[in-house]
């Protein structure tokens, strides 16, 4: 038996729900989808309803946020209308890349004793879109080989595509940061320890491939969460790449600070372009974080 949750905003869930109606018809299993709408535009919660509706399937309930709760709170609101004692967590912006996707994961937790099932995210390269900075930021940093994976399972999880006991899961919610984007799920996942993950090589294309500028934006929310995490001593902060980058040439923040109010604008415009580069986009990480430290002590100094 086993709940698939999709936390969604702004993205149409048709062709994921179609996918996944047609591999269950093929399994001899208990399912349930449950959705549930962050307060999305009206488009979108207005094509997600119609298309649920119009399915008439007592198995697939779609729920609406009146307003935006973030992703974290959204997926523990999810938990808490699961019914069945495993839990499938996918992102609305992500598709099986094979059509045994489901029987790969319902064969596992059948089997397994462990609490967790790790499956991964991968970028189509037969619809390459190497113009956009989120496209080649995913596919240099996020698809990652099984042998890495299986040795450093916690680091490596997505909150994209992973199963987990609902038992465990009453009992570990997802963390709310100060920011509704950035590090919830490794903030979630260092909750476990290894031998509780089972990896298997079980992928989705992650679809929601959003423009630089948008994209742009929700790595500044992610950034003032790292800095969040930093300050507040955080072990998940040794965890992330930038934090640990950062700390090694902390006490330069004002120059570098000083580095990004003057040049933001110049790397800005590469990382807006349709040649991004993804070492400046890098360095342009380096620097917000730098700025934000900065500004933080300049703002408790004045006051």
């Amino acid at each position: 038996m086993i709940s698939v949750l999709i936390p969604v905003y702004n993205y149409k869930v048709q062709p994921l729900i179609e996918n996944l109606i047609y591999q269950f018809e093929k399994l001899n299993c208990t399912w349930e989808i449950l959705v549930s709408d962050d307060a999305s535009q009206s488009e979108f919660q207005t094509e997600n309803i119609k298309f649920i509706n119009s399915i008439r399937n007592l198995n697939i309930k779609l729920f609406l946020q009146e307003v935006n709760l973030g992703n974290a709170l959204n997926r523990n609101y999810l938990l808490e209308k699961a019914s069945y004692n495993w839990l499938l967590f996918l992102d609305a912006d992500v598709f099986p890349v094979h059509n045994n996707f489901l029987s790969v994961f319902i064969d596992k937790l059948e089997s397994t004793d462990k609490d967790i099932i790790a499956g991964n995210v991968i970028y189509d390269t037969n619809n390459p879109l190497p113009h956009l900075l989120r496209w080649r930021y995913g596919k240099k940093k996020e698809e990652i080989s099984f042998t890495e994976r299986e040795n450093n399972p916690i680091l490596n999880l997505r909150g994209a595509n992973f199963a987990i006991r609902k038992s465990i899961m009453l009992i570990s919610n997802f963390p709310v940061l100060k920011e509704k984007y950035g590090f919830v799920d490794t903030r979630f996942f260092l909750q476990f320890n290894k031998n509780q993950i089972c990896v298997i090589d079980n992928p989705v294309y992650h679809l929601g491939i959003e423009e630089n500028s948008f994209f742009l934006e929700k790595t500044k929310k992610a950034i003032s969460n790292a800095l969040f995490l930093l300050n507040e001593n955080d072990r998940l902060a040794d965890q992330i790449s930038l934090v640990s980058t950062y700390k090694k040439i902390r006490f330069l923040k004002v120059i570098l600070s000083n580095i990004y109010v003057r040049f933001h604008k110049s790397l800005e415009k590469n990382i807006y372009s349709d040649k991004p580069s993804i070492f400046l986009f890098q360095t342009y990480k380096i620097l917000y974080l730098s700025y934000l430290d900065n500004l933080k002590i300049e703002t408790n100094f004045s006051s």
